[in-house]
């Protein structure tokens, strides 16, 4: 099954945009579950919902929660693997550039490596990336999914 799977094969590129709703969404999302009563919480002004405390951390306006992008590339994962990827795959990302409203990021899944398992599976080793219209990668990592016979 390794021939399948050559190095450098990109198996994925699609596009997001980031929005102010989403970057809200995110932020309430992680205030409900934090609260734990079943109730939604809207969050407290931060710096990934007020331009202006962004501005006051030194960001040039509200930034994504790099979290977003992380969850992307997993969907992204799952998409292509499925199950796969749920039962036996890993994920391990490093946010490097903030992503801000209206930013649209091209989530890109790489093969680097592909290895025969002595149960005659595959274990694919992957570079993933959030990567923003200038080019700056966003988000960057490595992920691995064992593939059956």
């Amino acid at each position: 099954m390794t021939e399948k799977w050559e190095t450098g094969t990109q198996i994925v590129k699609r596009s997001r945009v980031m929005t102010a709703e989403r970057m809200r969404w995110y932020a309430d999302a992680l205030e409900s579950c934090a609260q734990d009563d079943g109730q939604a919480v809207i969050a407290p002004l931060n710096i990934h919902t007020s331009d202006e405390i962004a501005r006051d951390n030194g960001l040039p306006a509200r930034v994504s929660d790099g979290m977003v992008s992380t969850n992307w590339i997993s969907t992204a994962l799952t998409d292509v693997f499925g199950d796969s990827y749920l039962a036996t795959g890993s994920l391990l990302t490093r946010f490097r550039r903030p992503i801000l409203v209206d930013e649209k990021i091209d989530i890109q899944i790489t093969v680097r490596a592909a290895e025969a398992t002595p149960e005659g599976e595959t274990l694919l080793t992957l570079d993933v990336a959030c990567v923003k219209s200038d080019g700056e990668v966003a988000t960057a990592g490595n992920a691995t999914v064992v593939l059956g016979r």
